[in-house]
């Protein structure tokens, strides 16, 4: 099996590691787990973890392989370096505005227009998202979870290949979207606006 680089991405912010936590487990009183997890618990929420050996709780991880637990379920295996860059293991601990949600996505496509209450709009259309989901957490607002809600995921993503994190809702002045790209050296994070001033891809 091979290993790859893991990265943790939270609203354009990359950070080249991901934080592993504890898991208690509620049936085995003092067995803990060390774990990644994303999303939340609570009413309206959903926290999904994936395992991780070869690390204790509070650890700082930056390689792993991918393997499978005796009931099939994902799991990461730490190692000291990667040997594949053809993939990177991503975290997304992907915000949501206020009162408002977020999405995934591959990169911009087309636009397209439409009609609202008799006036013409334009908006853009974005390809499926083109990593390979491990785990899908969800987060919240409100006590009930119903004022704004979006999810967080932790998914493997190929080389070369653009995606996209939007957050709708209330964002007081910072962006609404990151485009993100693995180019085998380095994952980049820009805005649109960035994207069509660098050309960097």
């Amino acid at each position: 099996m091979s290993s790859y680089r893991i990265f943790t991405v939270n609203g354009g912010t990359v950070s080249e590691d991901a934080v592993v936590e504890a898991l208690h487990l509620k049936g085995a009183a003092g067995i803990i787990i060390p774990v990644i997890a994303v999303g939340e618990e609570g009413r309206g929420r959903k926290r999904d973890i994936v395992a991780v050996s070869g690390a204790d709780p509070g650890d700082v991880i930056r390689f792993a392989e991918l393997g499978t637990t005796k009931v099939g379920k994902p799991k990461l295996i730490v190692r000291a370096a990667p040997d594949d860059d053809s993939k990177v293991i991503v975290v997304f601990r992907t915000p949501i505005g206020f009162r408002g949600g977020n999405s995934h996505t591959g990169d911009r496509t087309s636009e397209e227009e439409y009609e609202e209450w008799g006036e013409k709009k334009t908006r853009h259309t974005f390809a499926p998202f083109p990593g390979v989901t491990i785990s899908a957490g969800m987060i919240a607002e409100g006590s009930a979870g119903r004022m704004g809600y979006g999810d967080q995921l932790i998914a493997v993503m190929p080389e070369n290949t653009v995606f996209r994190t939007a957050y709708s809702g209330r964002r007081y002045g910072a962006p609404g979207a990151h485009y993100y790209m693995w180019n085998e050296k380095k994952l980049l994070a820009l805005t649109w606006a960035e994207r069509e001033i660098s050309e960097l891809f």
